[in-house]
């Protein structure tokens, strides 16, 4: 299932942003020597409108430099990791825009075993499903996140 979303979202992400008919963001990790590095690639328009929302009267374009900050706050209340009850930082690495699809990196200065609450777009869109790639050297690990399901735990099994 997850590979079938992961291949709707790789079809969509061409079409125009405007025209989607589903809502998903891609998180790709990747953990190695301590750090893991990770990308989460959204709709424009749906990252827009859920910033716009949660920032009254503010105008949203995320082509311009000032929007990173607005970008950094959104993603940093609605995406928290932990390890056991310590919360992790997520440190935000860049933002790249494009006209249809957004890519937002960040890392992490650890790997797995790790606990996600995942609620990016999850208030805007009910049916927001937010698919994870997990590559490591203990091989490859698949997740979701939706709005009835926000939290899972990324580990290899023993």
């Amino acid at each position: 299932m997850l590979r079938t979303l992961a291949l709707l979202f790789s079809s969509f992400i061409w079409c125009s942003a405007s025209d989607h008919p589903i809502h998903l963001a891609s998180h790709e990790l990747t953990v190695r020597d301590g750090r893991t590095d990770w990308v989460i690639k959204v709709f424009t328009d749906d990252l827009e409108a859920a910033i716009a929302e949660a920032n009254p009267g503010v105008k949203v374009r995320l082509e311009r430099p000032e929007a990173r900050k607005l970008v950094e706050q959104y993603v940093a209340g609605r995406l928290q990791v932990s390890r056991g009850r310590k919360q992790l930082p997520l440190v935000f690495d860049g933002l790249t825009y494009q006209p249809d699809a957004v890519e937002i990196r960040l890392h992490l200065a650890t790997g797995l075993p790790l606990t996600v609450t995942d609620r990016l777009l999850h208030e805007r869109f009910t049916d927001q499903r937010n698919v994870y790639f997990v590559r490591g050297p203990q091989g490859r690990l698949d997740a979701l996140s939706t709005p009835s399901q926000p939290n899972f735990e990324l580990r290899y099994p023993k």
